[in-house]
């Protein structure tokens, strides 16, 4: 055995049809992260013959996300084993050792990033928790889950865009040495947050998804590019495509202000850079930037700078 994988498994064993090792073959793609603490296999080939799997793997977190490849894989006993397909992440969790198989066809399209985190790594992480909930009957996910017992968790999730791109370059990398590590380490840490996250049960209104984040980074640009429009949260919520509560809070989330909040500052900076920058009355500044009264705009600002707008003016430092 590689001692490589000495790290998740007790034993390991890869073979082809002919029952001859190949163990080689992937052990040369297997790179232990430091940071966070787990194994990272890289499979990218086209396999020669069917290949089958045998071994025994202790207590872990096991993520796989899958691009290409078909297959299938899981305990020995006692729990139905997952099949993969394309653009699906097979996820297995252990609380001790358990003897594991799984098998893929001659001809298969192996495309495939797969991170294995010894539990002393989820613990260093502070993630133990959430990985002791993985075994919790009362956090099913149904929809996703495929088999789970007292010392078992197997399911299979569908991956999403972000996923996918993260996995495609864990697969083939933009950068050489520590640039490289560096990459892999981060990619394998956001892999393993997400997947936990979606294992849940989430999103939650405060988690913000791929989609919702190009939609309220667009509602962010939308704002300032209109700063005189008198904007609504309801317009604003409308404009993302979301219910106004799971945009307050998906806003928020992303932004780290509230959308009201996130437009008043938008709007006192801008006119604070105008009174510098482009010699702008008080009055002119306050209109520009959609206020109707001079003093509601002369309040607001005193509450954000610490002074009057009048002490920003150009003419001041002439």
């Amino acid at each position: 055995m590689q001692q490589i994988y000495e790290h998740i498994f007790e034993t390991f064993r890869v073979v082809d049809s002919d029952d001859s090792s190949i163990v080689d073959q992937f052990a040369s793609q297997a790179q232990w992260l430091e940071s966070p603490g787990c194994l990272f296999q890289r499979n990218n080939l086209v396999l020669s013959s069917r290949i089958r799997t045998e071994a025994v793997i202790k207590a872990g977190l096991f993520i796989s996300v899958v691009l290409k490849g078909s297959g299938a894989g899981g305990p020995s006993q006692g729990t139905e084993q997952v099949r993969y397909s394309d653009d699906s992440i097979m996820v297995m969790a252990l609380r001790e050792p358990v003897p594991w198989h799984g098998d893929a066809p001659r001809g298969a399209h192996m495309q495939a990033a797969g991170i294995a985190f010894p539990g002393s790594s989820l613990e260093r992480l502070g993630l133990r928790d959430q990985f002791i909930e993985l075994f919790d009957a009362q956090n099913q996910v149904a929809r996703n889950q495929v088999a789970q017992n007292q010392n078992v968790f197997v399911a299979s999730l569908k991956a999403p865009p972000r996923i996918k791109a993260i996995a495609m370059e864990m697969i083939s990398p933009v950068a050489v040495g520590r640039s490289a590590e560096l990459l892999l380490s981060a990619h394998a840490t956001e892999i393993l947050v997400r997947t936990l996250l979606s294992l849940r049960g989430n999103p939650g209104p405060g988690l913000v998804s791929d989609q919702n984040r190009l939609r309220l980074r667009a509602v962010g640009d939308l704002i300032r590019s209109d700063l005189r429009h008198p904007w609504t949260v309801a317009e604003l919520a409308r404009h993302a495509g979301l219910g106004r509560r799971t945009f307050n809070a998906q806003f928020h989330q992303m932004y780290g202000t509230s959308a009201a909040d996130f437009l008043r500052t938008s709007r006192l900076g801008f006119a604070r850079e105008a009174l510098l920058h482009q010699g702008f009355s008080v009055t002119e500044a306050a209109y520009a930037v959609g206020y109707t009264n001079p003093a509601n705009f002369s309040t607001a600002f005193r509450k954000q700078f610490g002074c009057a707008p009048s002490s920003f003016h150009r003419d001041k430092f002439s």
